[in-house]
């Protein structure tokens, strides 16, 4: 019974990898947790025991290496590091910068959801005193969009937030959206709002690749932070409720002068 169970999973996990031909790492761990829980823990502990391990692990490793625990294992064992991300393919796969690129903007969305970003964004503007306004937009669009406003003595301030999973996603946007995010409005910022990235390197390619006037500021939600990365807000209070906005422009800068210097 419990090898029937195991070749389910491996199964559903074949599927899923012949779908996509790669995926992430962390996208594969939550696929594999997915497919155990559909275990009971009698049938995982069974399972544990015959295979001397934790059965996520030992999934996972039997995936993305030659230590196979089955025949019926996929075969993802082609590693390949993507803007500071972990990818897995088949071996006989000749994967392209196209699927590699789908598959890092699929993971964003699924490690880094809008409504988290959201929360951080929203209690960071309601820090500097601007009322949040409704969404615009909703997840089902793939970004969320706020209005923060405040009302100043003499005039009020508006920042119109565009939310996005990824700086992967800023260019797609603004391709899409040109007209609106280059329409200029008194006393208005527009900003997109991204998460942190395991390493700098899609920030890096962002600068080498684009050059967007928006503002864009950059969410740490484990530690509830924003930074500035591209642009200074109109409003001093903003820039005040920074953590580091200091530290954040002096690395872009080091970031740009490495460029140059490779170009």
């Amino acid at each position: 019974m419990q090898k029937e169970k195991l070749l389910q999973i491996f199964e559903d996990l074949s599927g899923y990898c012949q779908e996509y031909k790669v995926v992430s790492e962390g996208e594969l761990v939550l696929k594999i947790r997915e497919c155990v829980k559909s275990l009971s823990d009698t049938e995982i502990e069974v399972l544990e025991k015959r295979l001397s391990g934790n059965l996520e692990a030992l999934i996972f490793k039997s995936i993305t290496s030659e230590d196979k625990i089955s025949v019926f294992s996929p075969d993802m064992r082609t590693r390949i590091n993507y803007q500071g991300e972990i990818f897995y393919c088949l071996p006989t796969h000749r994967y392209m910068s196209a699927e590699l690129e789908a598959t890092f903007l699929r993971w964003a969305k699924i490690r880094s959801p809008l409504s988290a970003l959201r929360s951080v964004i929203t209690d960071f503007m309601e820090r500097c005193n601007y009322q949040v306004k409704n969404e615009v937009s909703g997840d089902e669009t793939g970004h969320f969009e706020l209005r923060a406003v405040k009302n100043g003595k003499n005039k009020e301030r508006s920042v119109h937030l565009f939310i996005l999973p990824s700086i992967k996603f800023v260019s797609h946007f603004w391709e899409k959206n040109q007209t609106l995010l280059e329409r200029s409005e008194v006393g208005e910022d527009k900003v997109f709002v991204v998460p942190t990235e395991k390493t700098p390197a899609p920030f890096i390619s962002f600068i080498r690749e684009h050059d967007i006037g928006t503002m864009i500021w950059v969410v740490d939600v484990a530690k509830r932070t924003v930074n500035p990365f591209i642009g200074t807000p109109q409003d001093t209070e903003i820039e005040n409720n920074f953590e580091a906005p200091e530290q954040a422009r002096r690395a872009v800068s080091v970031w740009m002068r490495k460029m140059h210097v490779v170009d």
